[in-house]
């Protein structure tokens, strides 16, 4: 593919010679009765593809109101929602993870089926789409895995949505994940090169980024749940050889503005991402096709906005690269918030104001937690936005990453140290590259194969962190730091077994977040009534409260959340163990 992708709607009309745009909407689709007419040539196939590309935008910001990856884990402790969050309670009839994704993979199979068809494909095209089909295959399934667990694994052109056709009993997670890794490993031996394979689409970079994710996953779940018959070292191992294929490759690079990848209008030669959602408005920023998102509205706007954690913004180190829990921390005031810390801290959270009820800043903005995050907003080119009507949802025009190369690297860092095989030249060229660049804080000097000290300076063990070492703790600190709000924070508690992370009465630090004293102060510098403000928030262990958990004033029903170990993976639907008793349930449900 040799267009960016926000050009591939008109490249389509002149593949297909058609007149209108009525015309394309007319078009009999490829997997019905036109379908043995419609793989002539290659460019069939990568028209055929584009669908998948489509389906990105949830790994991304999203399309339009609808919120993609980023900003929008509402179980998490990154950030507190503005409306009380629950685990799944009852088991539902239907769900569109469950069907959304196996419909996916039928297209998917339907793309890798029909590539022999092509009159004269050479092997090398063949295997490249077949790479392609493989990719997107496997993503579907890791998001089933990652949801049920055990699920069914579906490698042919079934339509798995009809009752004759589901009678299936599910396969075992391993099974399933090395069945999705050696999708991947295909991709990443069989697809084209960056260069070879056009301008941000899938290739064998990208698919060694997603085989590092899978990889990863699983091997930590599979150690962290002691799973009977697992071989984390298996997978631990190939999220390391994945990761180091896109490290060695030479075409990725950590830049010194980590905000920027964030809020770019055009993340086009971006060496810190190896894929990305074009985003663009008809006649604005050089937009050509309108397809825009709404990561401002969700956070500059009346609704309150996702203000970040008390455990959140205590994972970030001090500017010396010294954990909080290893020196005197205070969060009395902002200035002890925000003085001296990892710079992605500042580039997250605006250090200037603590807008809640009563004290609201601009447009009425407010946070859950007092804490602003501002890491998608472009604040300082907010006037020229607003000039040409690209600031207001859902009409936002910033490029959206889907992979990032400082996920590979943490990825790879991670792996190294569970196997216990890192180097200290391993952590040079990953974790310490993001924490030099990105975070302006000093590099973890490697001590054996468990621990890490900063300038000279021992790194001791968090009593809050269950990390099974030091070396460990810091490079999980670094993974939620480089990858706040990213959309990853829930998947890697599940993988860690971290769920009580997500109970109120466990881990309260998880959803609490100002202090009442630096709220004080800032109610003071905006002429706020300490009083009023008291009176229309809630408020525990003298810190903002988003909800009402036993919390004084305000009022209201209270909540709270109890983990239970039934929730590290949803019910299969009701509706479909109707249509198939071979599926079965998943624990506890």
């Amino acid at each position: 593919m040799k267009k960016k992708l926000y050009t591939l709607a008109i490249a389509a009309l002149s593949v297909f010679g058609l007149s209108s745009c009525d015309d394309f909407l007319d078009l009999k689709p490829m997997d019905s009765n036109s379908d043995a007419t419609n793989w002539t040539s290659v460019a069939s196939l990568e028209t055929y593809s584009w669908k998948f590309y489509g389906y990105l935008s949830e790994l991304s910001y999203g399309s339009g109101w609808t919120r993609g990856q980023y900003h929008s884990e509402e179980l998490c402790d990154d950030y507190s929602t503005e409306t009380f969050s629950e685990f799944t309670k009852n088991v539902p009839n239907s769900s569109g993870v469950w069907n959304t994704n196996y419909d996916r993979i039928r297209e998917a199979n339907i793309l890798l089926n029909r590539v022999d068809r092509v009159p004269g494909i050479s092997e090398a095209d063949a295997n490249h789409w077949k790479g392609v089909a493989r990719f997107f295959r496997a993503l579907y399934h890791f998001n089933l895995v990652k949801t049920y667990g055990d699920v069914v694994w579906i490698d042919d052109e079934i339509d798995f949505s009809k009752e004759e056709n589901v009678k299936r009993s599910r396969d075992s997670r391993i099974t399933v994940v090395d069945n999705i890794v050696a999708d991947l490993q295909f991709a990443a031996d069989n697809c084209y090169a960056p260069a070879k394979a056009g301008v941000n689409t899938v290739n064998n970079m990208v698919a060694n980024a997603l085989l590092s994710r899978v990889a990863l996953f699983e091997a930590a779940w599979e150690k962290y749940h002691n799973v009977s018959g697992g071989h984390p070292e298996t997978f631990y191992n190939a999220a390391k050889t994945a990761a180091k294929k896109v490290i060695d490759s030479g075409n990725y690079e950590i830049g010194n503005d980590y905000k920027n990848m964030y809020t770019s209008l055009s993340l086009a030669g971006n060496k810190e991402v190896l894929l990305y959602k074009i985003y663009t408005l008809a006649n604005v920023n050089g937009g050509k096709i309108t397809e825009a998102h709404a990561q401002y509205g969700w956070v500059d706007s009346s609704t309150p906005t996702w203000g970040l954690t008390k455990s959140a913004m205590e994972n970030y180190t001090n500017a010396d690269g010294i954990p909080v829990h290893m020196y005197a921390y205070s969060d009395a005031s902002m200035n002890d918030v925000f003085s001296n810390r990892d710079a992605r801290l500042t580039a997250t959270v605006y250090d200037q104001i603590l807008p809640i009820s009563e004290t609201a800043w601009d447009y009425g903005i407010i946070s859950t937690t007092g804490y602003w995050t501002f890491k998608f907003l472009p604040l300082e080119r907010r006037a020229q936005m607003e000039a040409n009507n690209s600031w207001n949802a859902p009409s936002n025009d910033t490029d959206g990453p889907i992979f990032q190369y400082s996920e590979v690297l943490l990825n790879y860092a991670e792996a190294c140290a569970e196997l216990g095989q890192i180097t200290q030249n391993d952590l040079d060229f990953s974790v310490n590259k993001l924490r030099t660049n990105h975070g302006h804080i000093p590099a973890l000097t490697l001590a054996g194969t468990t621990g890490c000290s900063v300038g000279g300076t021992t790194i001791t063990k968090d009593a809050h962190d269950p990390a099974a070492n030091v070396l460990l703790q810091e490079i999980r600190r670094e993974r939620r730091s480089e990858l706040m709000c990213d959309g990853f924070r829930h998947a890697d508690l599940m993988r860690w077994a971290l769920g009580k992370n997500l109970d109120t009465k466990e881990n309260p630090d998880g959803y609490l977040g100002a202090s009442v004293t630096a709220l004080q102060e800032y109610a003071g510098k905006v002429s706020a009534s300490w009083s009023t403000v008291q009176n229309k928030n809630f408020f525990l262990n003298g810190y903002k409260s988003p909800y009402n958990t036993s919390a004084v004033n305000a009022g209201g029903t209270t909540v709270d959340r109890t983990w239970n170990d039934k929730y590290y993976l949803e019910p299969i639907p009701a509706g479909q163990i109707l249509l198939d008793e071979n599926l079965g349930q998943n624990p506890g449900w």
